[in-house]
């Protein structure tokens, strides 16, 4: 395997059926350019201090409120850099899902407990299923916001190109082991570095309980629906071992990212009027009809239903032209001028 890329620093990688281009905005919001799809983090709060070790298991519990379930692509998280070996300047790290909605170890148990459990998926690779393998080189940590006390880079994230089912180990599942089950449902994840002097850094437990939800720095949906992560347990080699007295609970320190549709752009407003108008009337009439700067200069032959709001001053002659010949009869009574000028009506013949 090659160096993978810290995801603090901008990259993209070409499209194919797992790699995708992708694009770092400011470190948080990653967006999917091929698929219109958004990884959203989860990041814990800063740690004031951490221990190490060479593993983690731990569950993440999808919101009551999310109908479908988010889809884990990547995780971030701190390695201690004392712990590469002699020499050599490189570490293995992998990722495994659990086969099975929940989690992975009765929640009902007590610690140091004897008797034998319902159910624990620890130590045993059978009911697991590799999502991600690469090689993680000194070069590659950076310094991230999720600790507060380190002086030098720590923090890797695995791309999210090298984030997905494998299965060249075991048989086919046909389950997404990446999918979280939605309505409060859970999915457990294994983290582990190779060889076992390598460590992750994680953080105490205080007053936290065993699978309880750990505090968030506030990333992740702003509707109420992103996943929480829980409260999970080191381990102290690689394999995991399946003795329960080499497992203590530990929180998770870094950053887990999920797909989301990403939201759509709001439309653009154009400050001009276009340059090519439509030609064709619209339904709808203007809120602004256009004013004309003087009259026209042909003049309408067609009477207008509605009076001019700004009638002339002198009065309108009506010339009706009569040709010759033209008989007119009228229905009233006809008048003739007396001597003196006075009209008389006259009565009808």
């Amino acid at each position: 395997s090659s160096s993978s890329t810290s995801s603090s620093s901008t990259s993209s990688s070409s499209t194919s059926s797992f790699t995708r281009s992708i694009i770092y905005a400011n470190g948080q919001i990653v967006v999917d350019n091929s698929t219109s799809t958004c990884h959203l983090p989860l990041r814990t709060l800063p740690a004031q201090s951490t221990t190490s070790s060479n593993g983690i298991l731990f569950s993440i519990r999808s919101s009551p409120d999310d109908p479908i379930g988010p889809t884990i692509t990547s995780f971030g998280f701190h390695v201690d850099p004392n712990g590469f070996p002699r020499g050599n300047d490189t570490v293995r790290y992998e990722v495994h899902g659990l086969n099975y909605e929940g989690y992975y170890a009765d929640p009902t148990r007590q610690e140091f407990q004897l008797e034998p459990l319902s159910y624990d998926y620890r130590g045993d690779f059978v009911h697991w299923t590799k999502v991600s393998s690469g090689i993680i080189a000194r070069s590659d940590l950076k310094l991230d916001s999720t600790t507060v006390t380190v002086v030098e880079g720590d923090y890797f994230q695995i791309p999210f190109g090298e984030f997905r089912e494998f299965r060249s180990e075991g048989e086919d599942t046909g389950v997404d082991v990446t999918r979280v089950p939605p309505g409060g449902g859970s999915r457990s994840f294994y983290l582990t570095l190779v060889p076992t002097i390598a460590a992750f850094q994680y953080r105490e437990p205080g007053e936290w309980k065993l699978n309880e939800a750990i505090p968030l720095a506030g990333d992740g949906d702003d509707d109420g629906t992103a996943p929480s992560i829980l409260l999970g347990e080191g381990t102290v080699e690689y394999p995991f071992p399946d003795t329960p007295f080499l497992y203590a609970p530990k929180a998770f320190v870094g950053r887990v990212f999920y797909e989301r549709p990403c939201p759509s752009h709001a439309p653009s407003a154009s400050s001009a009027p276009s340059g090519r108008p439509t030609t064709t009337s619209s339904e709808r009439p203007s809120g602004r009809p256009s004013g004309s700067s003087g009259p026209s200069g042909m003049p309408s032959r067609v009477l207008s239903a509605v009076p001019s709001g700004n009638p002339s001053e002198t009065p309108t002659e009506l010339v009706v032209p009569v040709s010759s010949g033209l008989n007119l009869a009228l229905g009233l009574g006809e008048c003739e001028e007396e001597n003196d000028g006075e009209e008389v009506e006259l009565s009808e013949a």
